[in-house]
């Protein structure tokens, strides 16, 4: 909606460099920004609701988990006592923090040494009363997992991290040191292990029982490049990432990234049994972006179709069928990071050239499309620094939440969308 068709052909070509593609990109926003820049931070018609913590900064994370538990009454977050528009740092810890509603009580739950600014600590309730989220065992050297419960003021330690779970049953997880190739924004370096990228066959995606505290490699890198080999993958650097379990956790949905020497990338979207059986190709032309499971049978995402373009797309996994999501309507709005709860999505833009970040809710069936809202992104808050809404849903779908620096400070806030 806010670049033309020549901008977007030239950002298209250019991403076969992708080195001179940021270049020139950083210098075209700071030109545009300076022609389209508002005279406001944000503007809704909604009250913007802050949740405080007990640093200077706040944020939840991720789009595809909700801060706030099904009783309504705890909201999990992570606070930064350092400047945010910094990189993460493995020398400094943020806090995991507790928000008692009723009480209007916030609490150190922990010290965080495992995150990044896009999606924290891998925050998520399992239950009403109990979370699970990583960290970092400095002693043994290695990603740990654990679960915290409100009401006995415990912990338990799942030996392994955790990507997305299922309830307090098991979790699906992978390397997270893998995921520094290309760009580190959901990695972890404490390890600074070095990865043999010719080796694909000892890593992939693996089951955590929570139980047991047992992990299992479940499907390896080899496995899905043998599946679907390409020539991109010679001498190409391997890894999976964006897991999401299906709300009857019986899926998988992953993502298998490739990236060639000159860091070109290359994306497909696919989705298995819990047992790592039935491993079928879901999106498989270059570009795969931001997903969410509809129901146990369908996937709401934003990918590359050969035939209709970067778009938002409803595919069912039996027949592999796509339909185009609010053509005209949306399509427009390029890629964002969508929630959904009955029939309603939610989802954000990336700056504009305004560099306003705008919140829409989209109905499914009505095809009405309403804006939330719009939220400057400063420049300080940049590349591996940005701040996405990342919208999230409460489980009774009332209040929206999503991360924000329109203040010059990140902060994690919420929209009561049934009051207004």
């Amino acid at each position: 909606m806010n670049y033309n068709k020549s901008e977007r052909y030239i950002a298209f070509v250019l991403s076969k460099c992708p080195g001179l593609k940021l270049f020139i990109k950083k210098v075209y926003q700071r030109f545009n920004y300076m022609i389209y820049k508002k005279n406001y931070k944000f503007k809704s018609k909604y009250s913007i609701k802050e949740v405080v913590g007990t640093a200077n900064e706040s944020f939840f994370g991720y789009y595809d988990k909700s801060p706030i538990n099904k009783t309504n009454e705890f909201i999990i977050f992570q606070s930064s006592n350092y400047n945010t528009t910094n990189l993460p740092s493995v020398k400094k810890n943020i806090n995991l923090v507790l928000y008692d509603i009723k009480l209007d009580k916030y609490e150190i739950i922990d010290s965080l040494y495992a995150y990044n600014w896009q999606q924290g600590s891998k925050l998520m309730w399992l239950n009403d009363f109990e979370f699970i989220y990583n960290n970092y065992d400095k002693k043994a050297n290695k990603y740990i997992s654990k679960i915290y419960n409100i009401k006995k003021k415990s912990f338990s330690i799942i030996d392994f991290p955790i990507y997305d779970t299922f309830e307090k049953t098991f979790a699906i997880s992978i390397n997270f040191e893998r995921l520094n190739i290309g760009r580190a924004d959901y990695a972890y370096k404490n390890k600074q292990t070095k990865i043999d990228w010719n080796n694909n066959s000892d890593d992939g995606l693996y089951y955590v029982d929570l139980v047991k505290n047992k992990t299992k490699l479940l499907i390896t890198l080899e496995d899905i490049i043998k599946l679907n080999y390409k020539e991109t993958m010679n001498d190409a650097k391997h890894k999976f990432n964006h897991i999401m379990i299906s709300p009857d956790g019986k899926k998988i949905m992953f993502m298998h990234r490739w990236f060639t020497k000159n860091n070109r990338r290359y994306d497909t979207l696919l989705v298995s049994n819990i047992d790592g059986s039935d491993i079928r190709i879901v999106a498989d032309d270059d570009m795969v972006s931001h997903c969410f499971w509809y129901g146990n049978n369908n996937i709401f995402a934003y990918l590359r179709d050969e035939n209709f373009g970067d778009k938002f797309y409803m595919i069912n996994i039996d027949t592999a069928q796509k339909k185009i999501i609010g053509k005209d309507l949306i399509d427009k709005l390029g890629d964002g990071h969508p929630t959904i709860f009955e029939d309603n999505v939610v989802f954000d833009t990336y700056p504009n050239k305004a560099r306003m970040k705008e919140l829409y809710l989209l109905n499914f069936k009505t095809e009405k499309l309403e804006k939330l809202g719009e939220f400057l992104e400063p420049f300080t808050y940049y590349g591996e620094t940005r701040c996405d809404l990342h919208p999230r849903w409460s489980f009774d779908g009332k209040k929206v939440f999503f991360d924000s620096v329109h203040t010059g400070k990140r902060k994690l806030y919420w929209i009561d969308i049934e009051n207004e």
